[in-house]
């Protein structure tokens, strides 16, 4: 007898060493998805187990029938748990709560009550009896109906859980598959028991053996952290997040990637690409293959056509290292870009017809106004003293088509300014030359108004500077000079060589700037423009223009003035001797 008691003595603690266990798993890690249920799941089978070791070791007809039924109850309510364990592992909390789960708990619960006082309903068991000292039991219809109902139920949450562990990372779905197999062997061996009393005596005790599978099991999840939020929040984060996931190891061979990335590196043939060589897999994007094959940290752009719609993809490759900087493989985000890339193509159609417009509108506004400037300038200086009306019309309309042309050449310098890849030419010029190039235009409006023109530029001062750039800027300077001047004033115009730069200056003695207009004048988002002295108007474009032209030619300007005192614009630029 006490070899009898030996087994199922070292059993039971057991058991209860491992229960203990499961039990500081479950408070350590109970706000982890699945653990709450999973546990008492083990639990029961736990309770199974020794139950199973205490029937076979009584003899007599009523202690074999209380152990069964600790048995049947344990694997009753192993039913639910297991339910609520798929429910809560998936992340269906909606079914969790107690409305839901209260009445799947309290029908096995009723079954339980059944399975105890079946003595006197006789609704489980037809018959019950010792054979060579083995208890067994005949069920009823009603009772193999509901067993087949119970294993139904389990072959569900398996299908559920072979799905959702498919979908894992690699090592967390091997791991998964065994926990899975494991848990599967009990459940085998109940229902030939279900369906074969006959056999019963020998497939209870193999019941007992496979009980370890529960121990095993239990292993597995603490070696694995199976249950911990890390494998179920990467599986949830990578398979939803927008951007495509591959990883690779050393050997080239793919051991994880995400929904994007499939999507993308699938053949037609639907051939999966998990554990294929990158070689097979990248072959159309020979830079990718060459940074996975060398583990290198690399940017490209890749294209390619999925389905009927054209896709582009922005793909960053980085190496993965050991805590010893070994490199274990290269990880690739991918980036879908198709929005942006189509968006990026119609913002450069859209500018290539606006440029197309432009330059064949401000073409046919310019030339006509050239026309109309030369015809005025031979008018102007042909008019006689005869008719002052009629010189008084010539000189109006100068002024307005000299304006006007005047503004059609800082749009049409500004709008070249604003567009990417414009080259300027710079070269070695004399200052001299520029400024007096610059001044022919402007000669007449100099004599309108009796204003006074001073030049004081050596011959021999050179700026390195682009051509045209130089003389809209001058032209422009000395236009607001003029504008701003009062009737009978002076501008005076002068180049100061200052080590390797020159100074071009342009200074009135008129109307002058405030603080605040001075800082209008540097303000990108702003074209105010006053009413000159005469009456004349303007854009505002004419020293925006030049500002941008000097910092593309490596200048800048300088403004000094005061109101009333008139005004000092300075050119700086890079000397012309230097080169």
């Amino acid at each position: 007898m006490e070899g009898l008691w030996t087994l199922p003595s070292i059993t039971i603690l057991l058991s209860a060493i491992l229960m203990c266990i499961m039990l500081m798993y479950a408070i350590v890690y109970y706000r982890e998805r699945g653990v709450r249920f999973f546990v008492w799941v083990l639990g029961c089978r736990v309770v199974y187990a020794g139950s199973v070791i205490l029937e076979i070791s009584r003899t007599d007809l009523q202690s074999k029938l209380f152990f069964r039924n600790i048995e049947q109850t344990a694997l009753l309510f192993m039913v639910p748990l297991m339910v609520l364990f798929v429910l809560d592992l998936i992340g269906k909390d909606r079914w969790l709560r107690l409305r839901w789960s209260f009445p799947l708990l309290a029908l096995f619960a009723c079954w339980a009550v059944l399975i105890w006082t079946d003595p006197y309903w006789r609704i489980i068991n037809r018959s019950q009896e010792l054979i060579n000292g083995h208890l067994v039991t005949t069920k009823s219809p009603y009772a193999l109906a509901f067993n087949l109902l119970c294993y139904a139920i389990i072959a569900g949450c398996v299908f559920v859980l072979f799905r959702y562990i498919r979908g894992t990372r690699p090592e967390i779905r091997g791991a998964g598959m065994w926990l899975l197999l494991f848990g599967s062997i009990p459940a085998s061996v109940e229902m030939m028991k279900l369906f074969m009393p006959t056999l019963s005596p020998w497939l209870l005790p193999l019941s007992v053996y496979s009980g370890i599978c529960g121990m095993i099991m239990f292993w597995i999840i603490l070696r694995k952290k199976l249950f911990t939020s890390v494998p179920v929040a990467r599986n949830i984060v990578v398979e939803t997040m927008h951007e495509g996931m591959l990883i690779m190891n050393t050997d080239g061979k793919i051991i994880d990637s995400n929904r994007l990335a499939r999507l993308l590196l699938e053949d037609n043939g639907n051939r999966p690409i998990l554990g294929r060589n990158y070689g097979e897999v990248l072959t159309a994007w020979p830079q990718w293959q060459s940074a996975c094959a060398h583990m290198e940290e690399c940017r490209i752009e890749i294209s390619t056509q999925i389905g009927h719609e054209k896709k582009s993809y922005i793909v960053n490759i980085y190496p993965f290292f050991t805590q010893r900087q070994r490199k274990l493989g290269t990880i690739s985000i991918i980036i879908d870009i198709t929005e942006k890339q189509q968006t990026l193509e119609q913002i450069a159609h859209l500018n290539q017809m606006k440029d197309q417009l432009f330059t064949a509108v401000s073409h046919d506004i310019r030339n006509p106004l050239a026309v109309q400037v030369n015809l005025l300038e031979l008018l102007e200086q042909e008019k006689g003293p005869s008719s002052q009306a009629g010189n008084e019309i010539i000189h109006a309309l100068g002024e307005q088509i000299r304006n006007t042309y005047t503004i059609v050449e800082n749009l049409m310098e500004w709008f070249r300014g604003q567009k990417e890849g414009i080259v300027l030419h710079p070269e070695s010029l004399l200052v001299s030359d520029i400024v007096e190039e610059a001044c022919r235009l402007l000669l007449l409006n100099c004599e309108v108004k009796q204003l006074t023109l001073h030049v004081h530029i050596d011959e021999d001062i050179r700026v390195y500077v682009d051509r045209e750039a130089l003389i809209l800027v001058i032209r422009n300077l000395l236009s607001n000079a003029i504008k701003y001047s009062n009737q009978g004033g002076m501008i005076q115009i002068s180049a100061i060589p200052t080590e390797s730069r020159v100074e071009i200056s342009v200074t009135d003695n008129g109307v002058g700037m405030s603080e605040e207009q001075i800082r209008h004048v540097f303000d990108e988002t702003r074209f105010d423009s006053t009413v000159g002295t005469a009456g004349e108007k303007g854009t505002g474009l004419g020293l925006l223009v030049s500002r941008q032209f000097l910092q593309m030619c490596g200048g800048y300007l300088k403004v000094h003035s005061k109101p009333g005192s008139g005004s000092n614009f300075t050119i700086v630029l890079e000397g012309g001797d230097l080169r």
